[in-house]
């Protein structure tokens, strides 16, 4: 499991390195930038076929997993030591880019107001990243549902926010990236958020995490804000991270002290009815031996 975890690791660095600089190239060469339509062009064609490469490489991956042992709770599962550290880089990412977001210029008043929401979202989100790192660090048992919700809810805005704002924009392929990555991004968090209820799917968990990061990386040359490219940036890390987590080894889970005391109740009633019949026979085999050494000895004496 350790070699896959690095395997999906290197090769989403490295997937995603490469598609970000195909998507530089393409809208270099391929967009005009007076009408903002895109021509078909040797990058646009070589990016898709690398992104297709690496869908089917993650659900590869994710096909041959194996999540037997994965624990059932949020923080056991992607709680691991060294997440805390790219929590807190989520969390300035997610920061700055909150503060870069309520300075943007050139949006309506309405856009405003959905800006304003996305940097609140963006602070919590990042926020709760660290809350879940720090749990993670602390072992803690309990898992936070509300940390693992508001990402989801930042995300889910972000792709509001990003859909108003790039859809006067005429080429399709400008904005596919992005929003896919977006839509891969927060059906993955919202499958995250299931583990700290005890629901998981880990093996979809996994392919949307590689591909969520992937298109989110790969989409930060075709973002011009840059409040954006920080959110971005934010969610590849926390995607990758707990992609990674999913493929790493982990600790069998403690058995509750709840579970266990219950085993000892009903265990404590089978030993007493299993000593109870060999008490009993002891107790019939001296009566005989005694009504037969009476016997053996005559008549009483008188």
């Amino acid at each position: 499991m350790r070699k896959k975890a690095w395997l999906f690791l290197g090769c989403l660095i490295l997937l995603s390195g490469v598609g970000a600089l195909l998507r530089a190239i393409e809208l270099r060469t391929a967009l005009d930038r007076s009408t903002m339509l895109m021509d078909s062009a040797p990058a646009s064609w070589l990016l898709l076929a690398l992104s297709l490469l690496a869908l089917v490489f993650f659900g590869f991956l994710a096909r041959k997993g194996e999540f037997e042992g994965l624990p059932h709770r949020y923080n056991r599962c992607f709680g691991l030591p060294g997440t805390l550290a790219v929590d807190a880089v989520s969390l300035v990412l997610a920061m700055i880019g909150a503060l870069l977001c309520l300075r943007e210029r050139g949006m309506d008043q309405g856009m405003r107001l959905f800006l304003g929401l996305l940097a609140l979202t963006a602070a919590l989100a990042g926020a709760a990243w660290l809350a879940l790192g720090l749990d993670g660090w602390r072992r803690k048992k309990e898992d936070s549902f509300l940390s693992t919700v508001l990402p989801v809810i930042f995300c889910g805005l972000f792709l509001v926010v990003f859909y108003k704002n790039y859809a006067q924009k005429p080429a399709l392929l400008y904005t596919l990236y992005p929003f896919l990555g977006l839509c891969a991004s927060l059906v993955a968090l919202h499958l995250i958020s299931g583990f700290a209820v005890g629901r998981r799917r880990p093996r979809l968990t996994l392919f949307l995490c590689g591909a969520g990061s992937y298109l989110s990386v790969a989409s930060l040359a075709g973002v011009e804000e840059t409040s954006f490219q920080l959110f971005f940036a934010a969610l590849a890390l926390e995607l990758a991270v707990h992609g990674v987590c999913l493929l790493l080894p982990h600790d069998p889970e403690p058995e509750e002290p709840e579970k266990a005391e219950e085993g000892k109740e009903g265990e404590e009633p089978g030993e007493a009815g299993t000593e109870a019949p060999e008490s009993e026979g002891t107790e019939t085999g001296s009566r005989a031996d005694g009504d037969a050494g009476a016997d053996g000895d005559g008549s009483p004496a008188e």
